[in-house]
């Protein structure tokens, strides 16, 4: 019998309704892994699996008990929660934030023992976070703040492990360690594991059942082989996907086609700012994270920021918006000092969106998106028609209009996501700096998001720099890939010239395939192991065709 199972389950937030009558088992001792759009109810099935979120309809059997039934410390000894877009309270440390999953072992006043401490060291080293033991959670990049989430879950120590978007803000590096660490958990010690996942490669290569949910139900579940096919995934996200076998191992590989074709007969354009970076040193109080930098992120052109978590790249996009005093050097765009004139001018010229940005409480997506428009307006002149002709066109570009009166925080994290996007469009700048604009968004949105950029830089000339950790999806947009590890530039150029297998190596730490896609011509990476791991075969050659299915 199966340890967690849903029946009938449905349910919602306020008037809104998200899954209907859904039944599903969780097979013990497997990875599940729950795939489908955004929206689609994933995250609020986990929520319900949990018992953070009370069912309409239906019930969670934990044990062959209703979970509603049952003591909240008992849950909790049973089942631990990575949720999506966790906010710790200020001021905790990592181990004072990994500490926290330890309570439901405690008694009332019950002070931590030793075992406890043992967990907290375990699931430290498990993450790979007991370097950082000691240092602030809000002084993290967004990768390690991930990990140390992970780090808390791991040190609740449950049998049933649930887990939203574990290798979200992770780098090449940390998500196969986290992958494997997840393998690793479900073949030594048995554990049960079930996880939402946006990337249907990682899916594919982690899990022994995959669940495929669209609408509120589920569309299709089965092993990775029975699901990970054209059709179904076609049907599921309404976009053309081919799925490649490996060479050598014959490991499946989804590769999403573009909704758009590529412009013809682009040049760059002369007339948009671009910017130049001199011998800057940048960082967060008095450390610097830049150490001497100096790069040109060419006018109009679409340029792509990667490297490991915390090597500088956030650091070098806030710089570039301002958001950050250089300690030393100095930054242009165009022909003017960045930090030089007002912010209103400058916001004039460029929109940023940042990582993990928090929304005001109590804002629908339309009142987000309009703030975009703060810029341009004067203390008498509020609101004109230019105004929201722009806010309907950042609407209507990013697909909100039937969630454009919905409260933010009823909304997935993909819905989220694409709202910060939308404003920043409605900015409507010459340039466009886009930290990780791709996290938490399904593939077909992702695919839409990347298109859109590449439609605003060819056809209307906008200058757009990005962060992805995503390097499939970076080879195949970037005119320009910038390489940085340990706060400095190491590689700038061309996709094909800059992720080669060396690259990897020194800057990633992982070995990896590079194949070709033969629609694009694009390098596509397929990660092997990290350096000193064994997750996979040895790697076959640095380039060699694929064998492609095709809807």
């Amino acid at each position: 019998m199966s340890r967690l199972r849903a029946e009938h389950l449905s349910l919602g937030y306020d008037a809104a309704e998200i899954v209907y009558d859904l039944s599903v088992t969780i097979p013990d001792g497997k990875i599940t892994t729950i795939i489908g759009p955004n929206g689609c109810g994933k995250s609020t099935l986990l929520r319900a699996l949990v018992r953070l979120l009370k069912p309409r309809g239906g019930s969670v059997l934990l044990d062959g008990q209703s979970i509603h039934h049952l003591p909240t410390r008992d849950v909790a000894c049973r089942l631990g929660l990575l949720a999506q877009q966790a906010t710790p309270p200020g001021g905790l440390t990592v181990a004072d934030l990994v500490q926290r999953g330890r309570y439901p072992h405690q008694g009332f006043l019950q002070p931590p023992s030793q075992t406890d401490a043992a967990a907290v060291d375990r699931a430290l080293a498990l993450a790979n976070m007991s370097a950082l033991r000691d240092r602030p959670v809000d002084s993290l990049s967004g990768g390690q703040r991930q990990r140390a989430w992970i780090a808390m879950t791991l040190a609740q120590e449950t049998p049933i492990l649930l887990l939203d978007e574990p290798t979200t803000y992770l780098d090449l590096a940390h998500q196969l360690e986290v992958t494997e660490l997840v393998r690793r958990l479900n073949r030594d010690e048995g554990r049960t594991v079930v996880m939402v996942l946006h990337d249907i490669n990682e899916a594919a290569r982690t899990s022994d059942r995959i669940i495929a949910m669209k609408d509120g139900r589920i569309l299709a579940e089965g092993t990775p082989a029975e699901i990970v096919v054209p059709e179904l995934l076609h049907d599921l996200y309404g976009i053309a996907c081919d799925v490649h076998a490996h060479p050598a191992s014959g490991e499946l590989y989804c590769m999403p086609r573009s909704g758009r074709p590529a412009a013809t007969g682009w040049r760059p354009c002369a007339n948009c700012p671009g910017f130049g970076v001199k011998r800057v040193c940048s960082g967060y109080g008095g450390t610097a994270v830049l150490k001497d930098v100096s790069v040109e992120l060419p006018a109009g052109q679409l340029t792509v920021i990667v490297g490991p978590n915390a090597c500088g790249k956030s650091t070098l996009l806030r710089t570039c918006g301002r958001l950050l005093d250089p300690m030393s050097g100095e930054v242009t765009l165009g022909d003017d000092p960045i930090h030089r004139g007002s912010h209103r001018a400058l916001a004039r010229k460029l929109a940023l969106l940042a990582q993990g940005a928090i929304a005001p409480p109590g804002f629908v997506v339309e009142d987000l998106i309009a703030l975009g428009r703060l810029p341009h307006q004067h203390f008498l002149h509020r609101w004109r028609k230019e105004d929201e002709t722009t806010v309907e066109a950042a609407i209507g570009r990013t697909n909100l209009a039937n969630l454009r009166f919905r409260d933010l925080e009823t909304l997935s994290g993909g819905q989220r996501q694409r709202a910060w996007i939308a404003l920043a469009l409605a900015q409507d700048t010459p340039v466009l700096l886009l930290d990780e604009p791709a996290t938490f968004l399904d593939l077909a949105a992702q695919i839409a998001l990347l298109d859109l950029a590449r439609g605003l830089n060819r056809r209307e000339g906008r200058g757009i720099v990005m962060i992805l950790h995503d390097l499939n999806l970076a080879a195949r947009y970037a005119d320009q890939i910038v390489m940085m590890k340990a706060g400095e530039i190491v590689a700038v150029g061309p996709p094909a010239e800059v992720i080669t297998r060396d690259a990897l190596r020194q800057v990633f730490e992982v070995e990896a395939d590079i194949l070709t896609d033969p629609r694009t011509g694009a390098p596509v990476v397929v990660p092997l192991r990290v350096i000193g791991q064994l997750l996979g075969p040895e790697p076959a050659r640095e380039t060699a065709s694929l064998a492609v299915a095709t809807a």
